[in-house]
């Protein structure tokens, strides 16, 4: 016959989970802190999340094994710790964002604020006599006992607290999350590792997670072998994931390591220099009904124009576009103007974002190499040469331009070749008609 979860006692299985959850987070948060290069380092900040998230497994263990009966006041640090883990990941995902430097000392106090009053008050456990610290582990309330009742009553309270500041920390960083997925578009070519999608996903896992442990505790559903191993194994996987993009993500925006420039080594210029020496005026500019962003730039259509020309001519003679990870910044350095006037010219005279902008003018010269019955390459060696980092994402692309596979093109190639104004081009990547 074979054997179920429902044979197994419910303790030894609590407690195989326990342990391997306290381990594998333990694991996890010495691996990520020992590859960090400093306290700014992404994965030091995810390894002290980790270290924390497993301080929860370490309360559950002390109930079932009963070593908290020796150190009944350890609970109290067991209990707080949760308080830290919204603004933690919070913190981390605004490294990721925006960079080591964007994090100062006034930042995280502010962010250190809403934890530290709800630890302050967790701290009051410590008064709290151990017998009924341990009464209060063992969900039991005396007759009389007015100090554990104001104990349960305090637990009770950061809990809730807990539980409140946790959702509020990850609305934000989902918030943030979709900013940044927007930006990033007009800032880089290649979106690989950088759109972050993962940390999202990690969000809404950590979300659902929670709301489904609180609704087991709730109806008692963790007395079911079953449902506690599934939220256990739930959990575990969650880590897994964490840690592992964890450890290959880094920083997208502000990093320390200065980029190279996509071709020569001319400093950016600003519109006064001679380059774009016509005078300028300032003139708000208004996009769908809103003032731009662009409105105190100073650029003149006469400017725009100008830096227009030198886009087209980095992309169509000088080739930039086959540098895989060319990015805003490269670019600017390349034609020797600032990157907000190259941003802003693209938006407001080209009509593209710089990753459409750039990705059309990859897919362009894919087109021509694969229309070309000389060439034999396979599709993934043409996607690299024009500066696509993988196939799938060249196929992504390309079907979104010519509503066709690259594969098809090669066998039926059109009479006309697409426009190469970027305008359309973006419309098209975007799905806009």
């Amino acid at each position: 016959m074979t054997a179920s979860f429902a044979d197994y006692p419910l303790e030894h299985l609590k407690l195989a989970l326990l342990t391997s959850g306290f381990s594998q987070s333990a694991l996890v948060a010495v691996m990520l802190i020992s590859f960090a290069a400093s306290p700014r380092d992404p994965r030091f900040v995810l390894g002290l999340f980790m270290a924390l998230y497993g301080l929860s497994f370490v309360g559950e263990l002390g109930i079932v094994t009963g070593f908290l009966t020796a150190l009944p006041q350890a609970v109290v640090p067991i209990l707080i710790a949760p308080l830290f883990l919204g603004p933690v990941l919070y913190v981390y995902i605004c490294i990721l964002v925006d960079g080591p430097a964007s994090i100062r000392g006034g930042w995280l106090v502010r962010h250190a604020i809403a934890p530290g009053f709800g630890a302050l008050v967790g701290c009051a456990l410590l008064a709290v006599p151990g017998e009924d610290l341990m009464a209060l582990l063992r969900d039991e309330v005396p007759e009389g006992g007015v100090t554990l009742v104001l104990a349960i009553l305090t637990a009770l309270l950061v809990q809730a607290y807990t539980a409140v500041l946790t959702l509020v920390y990850l609305i934000k960083g989902y918030l943030k999350l979709r900013l940044h997925g927007a930006h990033i578009r007009s800032e880089f070519s290649n979106l690989e590792r950088k759109t972050l999608t993962w940390v999202r996903y990690a969000l809404i896992s950590l979300g659902l997670f929670w709301i489904a442990t609180m609704a087991a505790d709730l109806t008692g559903l963790t007395d079911d072998p079953v449902a506690a191993v599934a939220l256990g194994m739930s959990e575990l996987l969650i880590f897994y994931i964490m840690a592992i993009s964890g450890m290959r993500q880094g920083v997208i925006f502000g990093s320390t390591e200065p980029e190279p420039p996509a071709g020569g080594s001319k400093p950016p210029v600003t519109v006064t220099d001679t380059a774009l020496a016509d005078p300028v005026s300032p003139e708000p500019e208004a996009v769908n009904g809103a003032v731009s962003k662009y409105a105190k730039s100073g650029l003149t259509e006469a400017d725009m124009a100008r830096i227009s020309a030198k886009i087209r001519q980095a992309m169509e003679r000088d080739v930039v576009y086959e540098n895989s990870n060319l990015s805003l910044t490269q670019l600017s350095r390349h034609i020797g103007v600032q990157a907000a006037y190259v941003s802003q010219t693209l938006t407001q005279e080209i009509g593209a974002n710089f990753y459409d902008f750039v990705a059309q003018a990859r897919i362009r010269a894919a087109m021509k190499q694969l229309a070309d019955p000389a060439n034999q390459e396979s599709i993934l060696t043409i996607a690299l040469d024009v500066g696509f980092n993988s196939k799938s994402t060249f196929n992504s692309a390309f079907k979104r331009v010519c509503g066709t596979t690259p594969s098809n093109w090669r066998r039926n190639p059109p009479v006309i070749e697409p426009t190469a104004d970027a305008s359309r081009a973006a419309r098209s990547m975007s799905g806009r008609p």
